[in-house]
């Protein structure tokens, strides 16, 4: 069985766990429905829990020495009592998992093998622990030693789910694709395909000696996959299909005594589902044989809510205990299913529930829990003031300091304080300094942006200035990942390494590590001078085509008469009869053109002549006249 979630039952269904968003372990008594325990681990807030399994050992502690040849058989006989105890298996995001005893409720071993965020967790008697990260890895743990038995690669994409296939030596794991793994020669037996997205769910049933079944569940889906696991066959697609209402948030199985496989499903609307399979190659999607859902008589009138079921385990005598209601206020309940209609329907009333968890609420307060230390870290239990004869209220008052909210700590530490007030506030340039160590030692995205996204020289070379040697090759780590980021995100980001550098100058070169420190940085800058030449060309190219584009659109929004030599415009409509008469005119007189230029040189001619005729009687008239007045005289 594995487990991919942040809540499980335990396999008798005696206890069940959660990890809330607090990152605080809390476990419940399902039998009296009580809060048992309360663990808060250490780095709860910067490495919170990411997935929890059940186990059925104590391991010993790390650390402690192989014992004598004389004490091998009695921890042989104490280790054979301690298999018998319940243990949470915890991973967290930093790649360590945490081993909680519940009967002791203490920390037994903590397990460092995976380098980053723990996804998946597998546990079986005959097998052991095994475990799947991030890092593409599997880890198979030796709980005698509390160290790594086997560890290989899982392959490039990260392990979502693991499950340990009963009375054989062979694991499954499931990213989109299930791979079948043989944990002696870590070799692929064979793959399973058929789901779109990550799968969530694995869980391997036994049916008889030589039959066993896996069903799967992904992102997404509303249905569960079965598939033979039969390494002879090939199938690409599962034998048969569980149809479901939404996607299942918890899985449990059992199979019956007439070799029937009992699924009870608990989906993301709140109710579960209940699924009775028999493996006789019936391949169309099954519906459940019975839905249960659980609503809330509010007065007691006929308003009625729905009250979520959080989580479903199938008990031995085929009864379901299910946990409903919330975090706050969580309620287990055995319930009988009723086969005679497809939806079972429990009416709870909130009144009840309210003064139940009223009294449970009383009973933990009063009660005083002892104080869980881990290292250096001390944490107090709800009840256990410690306070030495001074009441609560008036330590808070004396000591206010100490009980601020992380709101009210930033700012105190604001970035916006202009000036100091007679030395009581700090400096722009310390309070990014405080701020940035912080954020490099919790790594703290928020506080890491609040801190480095400025574009102000004047406050990053205050903060670089008061920025201890110590926290220099982690900001460098930050600084190459912003680098690698986008423009406005880098252009900061080299804005910082250029202050930084500058300024311990002389510290990074004492370093003897320096070359690889800034091997990174100075790769990533060549990589983008290698593509500055491609992109100026572009440019040029994209700049060109552009200014044509500009070009042509203003020839053509450009004025056809700007600047023009003759412009000529059509008359009005209304002036169309006359313009044909006068075209009409003139048609006619460039016809007689000729003619009358003709006749008007023939009478030019005739004019002449008579003109030279009357010129000569004159002159005769003259001589005539000029005899006439000789003769006179």
């Amino acid at each position: 069985m594995a487990s991919t979630a942040r809540s499980a039952f335990s396999h008798d269904g005696q206890y069940y766990a959660c990890s809330g968003n607090d990152g605080k372990l809390r476990i419940w008594e399902t039998a009296s429905g009580r809060l048992k325990d309360e663990y808060t681990p250490n780095r709860h807030l910067s490495s919170p829990c990411s997935v929890i399994g059940w186990i059925s050992a104590c391991p010993q502690s790390a650390g402690n020495a192989s014992p004598s040849p004389r004490k091998r058989r009695r921890r042989k006989s104490i280790s054979e009592e301690l298999d018998r105890k319940a243990v949470v298996a915890m991973g967290s995001m930093n790649g360590k998992i945490v081993l909680y005893d519940v009967a002791a409720a203490s920390v037994g071993a903590t397990l460092d093998g995976h380098s980053s965020t723990v996804t998946a967790i597998a546990w079986s008697p005959h097998t052991g622990l095994i475990t799947a990260a991030n890092d593409f890895h599997i880890v198979e743990w030796t709980l005698q030693e509390n160290g790594i038995k086997c560890k290989w690669k899982s392959g490039k994409a990260k392990v979502t789910a693991l499950a340990i296939v009963p009375n054989e030596k062979s694991l499954l794991s499931a990213e989109r694709v299930i791979k079948w793994w043989n944990l002696t020669t870590k070799q692929l037996i064979r793959t399973f395909t058929g789901h779109a997205n990550q799968v969530t769910f694995l869980h391997t049933v036994q049916v008889d000696d030589t039959t066993s079944y896996l069903l799967s569940s992904a992102c997404a889906d509303s249905h569960l996959s079965v598939w033979a696991l039969d390494k002879n066959k090939n199938d690409k697609a599962s034998m048969a299909t569980l149809a479901m209402q939404d996607e299942a948030t918890c899985i449990s199985i059992l199979v019956a005594e007439d070799l029937q496989v009992v699924v009870l499903v608990t989906t993301q609307s709140g109710q579960t589902q209940l699924f009775k399979y028999q493996p006789n190659g019936h391949t169309k999607p099954l519906k459940p044989s019975l839905n249960v859902a659980i609503a809330a008589d509010v007065n007691q009138k006929k308003s009625v809510g729905q009250i979520p079921i959080l989580a479903g385990h199938l008990t031995e005598d085929e009864k379901l205990l299910l946990a409903y209601g919330s975090y706050l206020n969580l309620t287990f309940e055995k319930v009988v299913p009723d086969f005679s209609d497809k939806l079972q329907c429990l009416v709870r009333s909130e009144r009840l529930d309210a003064k139940k968890s009223k009294e449970k609420k009383e009973e933990t307060i009063s009660k005083v829990k002892p104080t869980s230390i881990e290292g250096d870290v001390e944490y107090l239990a709800p009840g256990n003031a410690r306070g030495m004869g001074v009441s609560t209220q008036k330590r808070n008052r004396t000591s206010s300091g100490s009980q601020l909210l992380l709101k009210e700590r930033l700012e105190n530490l604001s970035l916006n304080a202009d000036a100091n007030s007679s030395g009581k506030l700090p400096t722009k340039g310390a309070n990014r300094t405080q701020l940035l160590m912080q954020a490099l030692n919790s790594k703290d995205k928020t506080i890491l942006s609040t801190v480095l996204f400025t574009k102000n020289e004047t406050v990053i070379r205050n903060t670089i200035a008061k920025l201890p040697v110590q926290a220099i090759a982690p900001l460098l780590k930050e600084l190459t990942l912003m680098l690698q980021g986008k423009t406005y995100v880098s252009n900061i980001a080299a804005m910082w390494l250029q202050t930084l550098i500058m300024t311990h100058a002389a510290h990074l070169m004492s370093r003897p590590d320096i070359a690889e420190i800034l091997s990174p940085i100075l790769s990533f800058i060549d990589a983008k001078l290698t593509l500055l030449t491609a992109v100026q060309r572009l440019k040029g190219r994209v700049s060109l085509i552009t200014g044509q584009i500009s070009q042509a659109n203003e020839e053509h929004n450009k004025d056809i008469t700007e600047d023009s030599l003759l412009v000529y415009q059509d008359p009005d409509s209304s002036d169309e009869g006359a313009d044909k008469d006068e075209v009409d005119l003139s048609s006619e007189s460039d016809d007689n053109w000729e003619e009358m230029s003709d006749q008007d040189v023939q009478d030019e001619q005739d004019e002449e002549a008579n003109r030279s005729i009357k010129s000569e009687d004159d002159d005769d008239n003259n001589d005539d006249d000029v005899d006439n007045y000789s003769i006179h005289s």
